[in-house]
């Protein structure tokens, strides 16, 4: 005979312990409608004493709007005004005040705890993973991706448009595109053997070579990397 107790899920206990926490807020509606005073007990601090977590809380929004609709009586139902006859019609709207601040209440725990959730630490390979980009052209080679995570330049060359891009800061990727740059700056390059410079050279070349490049003005440059994007010079 099997005598394991059917699981729970996590949704289903939340929703339990809800259900237990709202018999209190029930209790001071029927509080509220015997006593000749109303009632002057909150919801939110209720709420804030039991510290529950908005996954919790949020099973309990709601639960006042049948009780709403019962009151106001829209649909002039016989049996529903005669069921509320005792109250008054200032008591009833003070009575529908009372619960609509319970549910306005529950809406501001909601918002006041809301739960934050840590970015997810991606690694290195993660970054670079999507990043499209020309692994060889002609008789150049793309750097190692990976290489441009903390660098301080990076120079690509597009093949299609002939455009050499320089992006300076500390550099990142996210997705296609290059971030934490300071400046990127790009200059049209149709002589491609120019490239050679710049592969061959350190930070002193790497610093005056958009200079360098003739017959160009300098513009500022896209940061998105494409199938046709050269990764031609790190520097650390």
């Amino acid at each position: 005979m099997n005598t394991d107790k059917p699981k729970i899920s996590i949704q289903e206990r939340c929703e339990n312990k809800a259900l237990d926490a709202y018999g209190e807020i029930e209790f001071q509606i029927d509080e509220y409608l015997t006593s000749p005073y109303g009632n002057d007990w909150r919801c939110l601090q209720y709420l804030n004493t039991l510290a529950y977590s908005p996954m919790v809380v949020k099973y309990m929004q709601g639960h006042v709007d049948n009780i709403i609709f019962e009151t106001e009586n829209k649909e002039k139902c016989e049996q529903l005004k005669e069921a509320y006859d005792y109250l008054t019609n200032t008591d009833k709207k003070m009575f529908v005040k009372f619960l609509q601040s319970i549910d306005k209440d529950i809406t501001t725990y909601l918002s006041n705890n809301k739960t934050v959730r840590k970015p997810k630490i991606k690694t290195p390979a993660q970054l670079v993973k999507t990043l499209p980009y020309l692994e060889s052209w002609e008789n150049y080679t793309s750097v190692d991706p990976l290489d441009i995570l903390r660098a301080k330049m990076l120079f690509t060359y597009n093949t299609s448009s002939k455009k050499v891009t320089c992006f300076e800061g500390i550099l990142s990727v996210n997705g296609s595109r290059i971030t934490g740059y300071e400046s990127c700056t790009e200059k049209t390059l149709t002589d491609h053997k120019f490239l050679g410079k710049i592969v061959t050279g350190g930070m002193i070349i790497a610093k005056r070579f958009m200079d360098e490049i003739p017959r160009s003005k300098l513009k500022d440059g896209n940061d998105l990397i494409t199938k046709n994007t050269l990764l031609i010079k790190v520097i650390k």
